[in-house]
Parts: C-alpha cells; structure tokens; sequence
C-alpha cells in the first residue's frame, strides 16, 4: 500500500511537470507565430500607459474619461502626422543629395579595389578565382535580404503591418476608456483571497512601465539637447531632426550608440570633405552616450526597472530572435514588466531575484 501511495505521487508530480512544459511550449508559440498581433497589444497598451495620466487628470476636473481619451488619441496621431511630415521631407531631401553620397562611397570603393588587387598581385598563390566579385555581389544581397528580414521579423509583411498599426489607435482609446472596468475584470478572473495580490501586482507593473517610459522619454530630451546644439554649431544639415533621431535611437540598449551615429554620419559624408566634423560627430554622441548610461538613465529610469546586465543581454537575443527589430525595443520593458510580477509572487520571488541586479 505505501509503494502504491508513492507510485500515485510520482505519477502526479510527473503529470504536472508533463502539463506544465506543455504549457510553456504552446505559449512559446503563440509568442512566436501571433507576433503581430501580440506587438500591437503591447505597444498599444505602452501607449495606454503614457496618455492614461493625462486621462486621469481631465477626468479628475470634470471631463468625460471617453472625450479625454479621444482627445488624448486625437492629439498623439496629430503630433506623429507632423512628425512624419518633416521627416518625410528631409528623407525627399536626402535622396534627392544620394548621388553626391554614391560618388563619395564609389570613390571609397575604388581605392578599396585598387588596395585588393595590389594585395592580389603580391600573394599570387592566393589569389581567388575570377568568379569572387560576383560571388560578393550575390553575399552583399543575401545580407541585405537577412536585415529586411530582421526588421520585418515579427510584424510580417508592409501591407500586414500597416493594416495591423492601424488599430492602434483604436486599441489605445478603447484601453483608456475602459480601463476601470479592464481591472476590475482582471481581478476578478483571480480567487477573492488573491484579489489585493493581484491589485498590487497591476499596481506594480503600471508604476514600473509608466516610471520607464517617462523616464526614458526625458533621457532622451537631454541627450536631444546636449546633441543637437554641436550639430548646429558644425552646420550639420537637418540638425535638428538628426539630433532627435539620434538621441531616441541611443535609448536602445547596447546597439544604441550605433544607431545613433549611423544617421548624422551619412548625412555627414554627404555634406562634409574633411574628417573634422565627423570626429566631432562620434565623439559628441558617444559622450552623450556614456553620461546617459551612467548618469540620466541610472537617475530617471533605474528606480524602477532593476534589471541585471546579464538579464537585459538575454532578454535582447530572446525578444530580437523571437519579434526582430521591433523585439529589440521592446525587450527591456516587457522583461521588467515580468520582473515585476515575479516580486510580487512569493512563488516566482526567486525568478525576480535573478532577473534583478542584486540592489
């Protein structure tokens, strides 16, 4: 009777591990094939999350929650149609200048050249065959395909993506408007016994992603501020923009202070015949860069969101091979977001811990 008693719990125990890889599998899939969808879920509800204080105080002096949050949608697609219209126009600017860039970089092209066929005529033996530039050519268009796939990773097609963002908005102002029914409805999914857990859990998560966004956003009006002066002051074209492009883009982690340079380094190349102003330009960004890291974002963003390197490093290759480009951005919040939950579940306390960085 005991062998039969533990045989009974062994079984158990090995059904739910069974049940619970099972589960992980088919949400590791869903996170995978309906990532479309789920993006656009979590950037609609990022959005939420920004505009619902603003919400909360129109509300707070007697304005109808559902005209805030029209009003609030209403504002945000105007200021992002202005902000398409300018860069809309410097990009018609800047393809009308491509060829000056072409020539430039065809120039590079043949010096490089010359330097290859140099070093090919004095290690003969080593030559390659005569087939090599098109087979550079044909590696040069296989690497372009893997970076549109990257970008496009996650969100499908053009067609797919723009149908997709376009119900955004809507997301956004039904979130808002709905959102003391929304949780509510979420705490009452849960047993009356884990209802305040619960409440605290969402209290949580709403304070963490609010803190980040806000936090990151102003980080990213100082690096705008410190940068684009020194673009004007070299006479940098579309300083200003450059200057917001740059500093936004650095706010991803790791990757950021490359993005940042690429933009204004084009634009420099361009413009530019000596070295001077590109040196300027990289040593400007990557101090910017450094104080960012160590002292704006530390200041308005690490109270909350205590995540470790190493849990960040992981959650970028996760969250990169999983949605691509946009997985990249996105990969910070949603790991603190899980951090978060994992504080405030004595259960996953220990996952919380890891994820941390000890402080």
């Amino acid at each position: 009777m005991p062998e039969t008693k533990l045989e009974h719990a062994a079984g158990v125990v090995s059904s739910s591990v069974s049940l619970r890889v099972m589960a992980g599998i088919l949400i590791f899939a869903c996170v995978y094939y309906a990532s479309a969808l789920l993006i656009t879920l979590v950037v609609s509800v990022l959005i939420a999350f920004m505009l619902d204080p603003v919400v909360d105080l129109m509300e707070r002096v007697r304005v109808p929650r559902w005209a805030g949050a029209l009003a609030m949608v209403l504002i945000v697609l105007v200021l992002l149609w202005f902000l398409a219209y300018l860069l809309y126009g410097r990009a018609e600017a800047f393809v009308q200048n491509l060829p000056a860039v072409s020539a430039k970089v065809t120039q590079f092209v043949d010096h490089f050249e010359n330097v290859v066929s140099n070093l090919r005529q004095s290690t003969s033996s080593f030559s390659p065959s005569s087939n090599q530039n098109g087979l550079l050519t044909v590696q040069v268009q296989q690497q372009q395909a893997q970076w549109t796939r990257f970008l496009l990773r996650g969100v499908g097609s053009i067609y797919s993506f723009t149908v997709t963002v376009m119900f955004i908005p809507f997301l956004v102002f039904f979130m808002l408007t709905s959102k003391h029914h929304l949780k509510d409805a979420t705490i009452d999914l849960f047993s009356m016994e884990r209802h305040q857990q619960i409440e605290d859990i969402l209290e949580s998560v709403t304070q963490m992603v609010r803190q980040y966004i806000f936090g990151s956003f102003l980080v990213a009006l100082i690096s705008m501020a410190l940068i684009t002066p020194v673009f004007l002051l070299i006479h940098l074209r579309y300083a200003i923009v450059l200057g917001g492009v740059s500093a936004f883009l650095d706010l991803v982690p790791y990757i950021g202070i490359a993005l940042a340079i690429l933009p204004p380094l084009v634009v420099a190349l361009m413009q530019f015949n000596t070295a001077a102003p590109i040196i300027i330009i990289g040593v400007v960004i990557s101090a910017v860069h450094l104080m960012s890291v160590n002292l704006f974002t530390p200041k308005l963003v690490g109270g909350r969101v205590r995540l470790s390197a190493l849990s960040v490093t992981i959650s970028m290759m996760l969250w990169g091979w999983l949605w691509g480009a946009m997985g990249l951005v996105l990969a910070v919040p949603i790991t603190a977001a899980f951090k978060t939950v994992c504080d405030n579940v004595p259960t996953l306390k220990p996952f919380g811990y890891w994820l941390g960085d000890g402080e």
